[in-house]
């Protein structure tokens, strides 16, 4: 099923009706739906399809030409036999798709395989973009997000001169999860979106005729699992060191956000802690957390750290620390005893984000009172507010979340007034999210105080 990623194909679009030849890279971490999106996108035009691999470069060539122009594979090796050239190969299966006049998308996926070490790949890309004999489009794409970011230009060189645009494809908002899973209820795809962060290959795992508790137990939580393993795959990919990594990110995941607690856990230096955590939040696995209006106040926490990708967080929350058990398979129901217990105050953290993009929303069609610019959170040492935005006017917005199975009341309402106060906000409304509602008094309350309750149905 192919869902979303709409402003993507907008982008492609625009660079495909250009005048001229042109190159793009679509890039994003396994799993991102980049190969659908460019088979979506090809659909109607003539097309040239090869997949890089890792393999010697000479081979590479014989590869590439063989399957593109059903070059003869069955003459016989031979040390003298000189290898195809890219340029020969592509400029021969660019003319043989683009007799009907037409633009010929050329997708060369994985391409970090073909360009790492090959100065031969990029002068045969400039040459075929500059020659005014094809009509061609380059899509170029990339599940080494490290590779683009770091690496590309250098491997590329002047060819990267070349290119008409970089498209980053991330997770799916919570929006597109909801077109996703049509038939889930809105409760059931936050908890989805919150397991599987709105990876588009993983959400094809997820039963939508099936519980929360059983997709979690089918996906996780024993040796099988289609992702048990996928964080080791997924880290093995990008990063070497995956023991300092493991230990760094699980320590995280425990709600050890601060660089001198994750320092005491994993005892590496805070110069070595620092130089990971940033490789990670390169790959868009972590974030650094900057409470809201931090400079001006002395009682917020600083210089924290948390695990972005919900997927990452709920393996290192709920399978890592647990695989012992998982494998010795010494638990009758392996979900009550591992994810149960802490999935209330794990989804809370993921139920703030789904409030967050709600309001941003609401702030697009002018359903709030103001324009706020500056979205985030408050971290304080008294507890947090889930979300605060603000603008530079100084005018504030707060909200609150809860996803347990008790209903707001008026006197957790003051429990929340304290942190307000402790963070010095003077909110212009506040808003309260509920999973499982409000009580009859709060109700009230919030009529007669301007409070917003927002419960899942209005989500």
């Amino acid at each position: 099923m192919f869902i979303g990623r709409t402003q993507e194909q907008k982008q492609l679009d625009a660079v495909y009706i250009s005048a001229r030849n042109s190159a793009v890279v679509l890039y994003g971490r396994k799993g991102m739906g980049k190969t659908e999106l460019v088979r979506k996108f090809s659909e109607g035009k003539p097309s040239v399809y090869f997949l890089g691999r890792e393999l010697s470069e000479r081979e590479l060539k014989f590869q590439m030409n063989e399957e593109l122009l059903g070059g003869n594979a069955l003459l016989p090796v031979d040390a003298e036999l000189s290898a195809p050239s890219y340029f020969e190969t592509l400029y021969a299966a660019i003319m043989r798709e683009g007799f009907g006049g037409k633009r010929v998308v050329v997708v060369l996926d994985e391409f970090e395989h073909i360009a790492k070490g090959s100065t031969e790949f990029a002068e045969a890309f400039v040459k075929l973009l500059n020659d005014v004999d094809l009509q061609c489009m380059f899509i170029l794409t990339s599940s080494s997000v490290n590779w683009v970011e770091n690496d590309m230009v250098k491997c590329l060189g002047m060819a990267a001169r070349s290119l008409s645009g970089i498209i980053k494809l991330k997770p799916f908002t919570f929006v597109e999860m909801v077109n996703r899973f049509p038939k889930l209820s809105i409760e059931d795809t936050i908890c989805a979106s919150a397991v599987l962060g709105g990876v588009p290959e993983y959400l094809n795992y997820w039963n939508e005729k099936k519980s929360v508790k059983e997709n979690i137990t089918a996906l996780f939580l024993s040796k099988n699992s289609p992702l048990f393993n996928e964080t080791e795959i997924l880290l093995k990919s990008e990063l070497r060191e995956l023991s300092a990594y493991n230990a760094i990110l699980s320590t995280m995941a425990k709600g050890n956000y601060k660089l001198n607690d994750i320092y005491a856990r994993t005892g590496f230096s805070r110069a070595k802690i620092s130089v990971y955590i940033k490789n990670l939040i390169e790959l868009d696995l972590v974030e650094k957390i900057f409470s809201f209006d931090a400079a001006e106040h002395a009682n917020v926490q600083k210089g924290l750290y948390k695990i972005s990708d919900n997927f990452l967080n709920f393996s290192y929350r709920f399978v890592f620390p647990n695989l012992s058990h998982i494998l010795a398979r010494d638990k009758a129901d392996p979900y009550q005893a591992f994810v149960a217990p802490g999935f209330d105050a794990y989804m809370r953290e993921c139920f703030k984000d789904v409030c967050s993009e709600y309001l941003k929303i609401m702030g697009k069609y002018k359903k709030l009172k103001a324009d706020y610019t500056n979205w985030g959170s408050w971290y304080g040492k008294a507890g947090l507010v889930d979300i605060v935005a603000g603008n530079d006017e100084g005018k504030c917005l707060v909200g609150f979340c809860r996803f347990d199975s008790k209903r707001v009341t008026v006197s957790d309402f003051a429990d929340y007034e304290e942190l307000i106060h402790s963070a010095m906000i003077e909110p212009e409304e506040i808003y309260v999210f509920s999973k499982t509602g409000f009580s009859a008094d709060f109700n009230i309350f919030a009529k007669r105080q301007g409070v917003v309750p927002v419960e899942l149905s209005d989500l």
